[in-house]
């Protein structure tokens, strides 16, 4: 029989979370040389066929490595939600364990994380076009502040984990928290999954060292294939309004081959925006999941000892 998703065994699933650019791809293959274990993305851009250099994906030898499940999943013009997240997650969680290999949720998608852990339905928010044309209409009219405000009020929580200048994020988000308070004030929420528990590993990097690391990341994507890789993004007919190429790097890139920033320019700007959201993705951890904190040097000692229960 195939396994279900009910079937979710333990101990707690080990997770490594934490901002971006903190090593947590690399720590995932630390691990792979000690014990069988297979990495669960959750990463809402890695999930992007085509996306590759500026999500900082696993490359084809990594994953032949290591078994990276919700990569290349869907193409940049569709949709995604934590909700569809967390149920292949959940999927795949018992799956690799049929195979006798160990899951790791790693990434830095604290809102997929979340999903998943205490299985929320409320990424199954499906799109409501009507408050979106009147979130459309008043963010033209009176620009985003009225809109980051209303969000940080009803959903302070997700104002903090989403990029706030991304105008499609931050609809998105108040439709979700529209919904939730709507579902609240008539106690009809949809059913949840029973929750997972998990061990959850945080990377922590000093904000100097890491804002070092996202510079040379940064410098490294544009050199190595960022903008050719937007430009075969556009030559195949995707929009640059694509949730998936308004975020940091290819809004940035496409806008240089548009002529509307300079390289420096650029490269600056992609700096500064992966600056922003890794401080945001920090806050959101520390606020919403019971995350134990560790530096990369000592990250792989406190996995390997909570895995090692996994093998009893």
């Amino acid at each position: 029989m195939p396994p279900t998703t009910q079937e979710i065994p333990r101990p707690p699933l080990l997770v490594i979370a934490g901002p971006t650019a903190t090593g947590k791809t690399e720590l995932a293959l630390q691990l792979a040389e000690h014990l069988p274990i297979e990495v669960i993305s959750a990463d809402s851009r890695q999930v992007y066929r085509g996306l590759d250099v500026g999500t900082a994906k696993p490359t084809p030898s990594e994953r032949r490595r290591l078994p990276h499940h919700l990569v290349d999943i869907i193409d940049p013009d569709e949709s995604f939600s934590a909700h569809q997240f967390a149920r292949i997650a959940r999927t795949a969680i018992t799956a690799i364990r049929s195979r006798q290999a160990m899951p790791v949720l790693v990434g830095g998608t604290g809102f997929y994380i979340q999903a998943l852990l205490t299985g929320s339905p409320l990424g199954a928010t499906p799109p409501d076009p009507e408050l979106r044309s009147r979130l459309v209409r008043q963010l033209e009219a009176e620009g985003p502040e009225p809109l980051i405000g209303r969000l940080r009020e009803i959903a302070p929580g997700r104002a903090a984990a989403i990029d706030l200048d991304n105008p499609r994020r931050l609809i998105r988000a108040l439709e979700i928290a529209d919904s939730r308070c709507r579902q609240t004030a008539s106690q009809s929420q949809p059913a949840a999954n029973p929750p997972i528990p998990a061990y959850i590993v945080g990377l922590e990097v000093e904000p100097a060292a890491l804002a070092e690391r996202i510079a040379r990341r940064t410098a490294h994507m544009f050199e190595h294939g960022l903008l050719n890789e937007a430009r075969r993004l556009r030559d195949h007919g995707y929009d640059r309004s694509l949730p998936a190429l308004t975020g940091v790097g290819y809004a940035e890139a496409l806008a240089h081959l548009d002529g509307q920033l300079t390289l420096p320019e650029a490269i600056h700007r992609t700096t500064i925006r992966t600056r922003q959201y890794a401080r945001r993705q920090r806050t959101w951890f520390r606020h919403q999941l019971p995350t134990h904190w560790r530096p990369p040097d000592t990250a792989l000692k406190t996995a390997l000892h909570h895995l090692a229960a996994d093998l009893r």
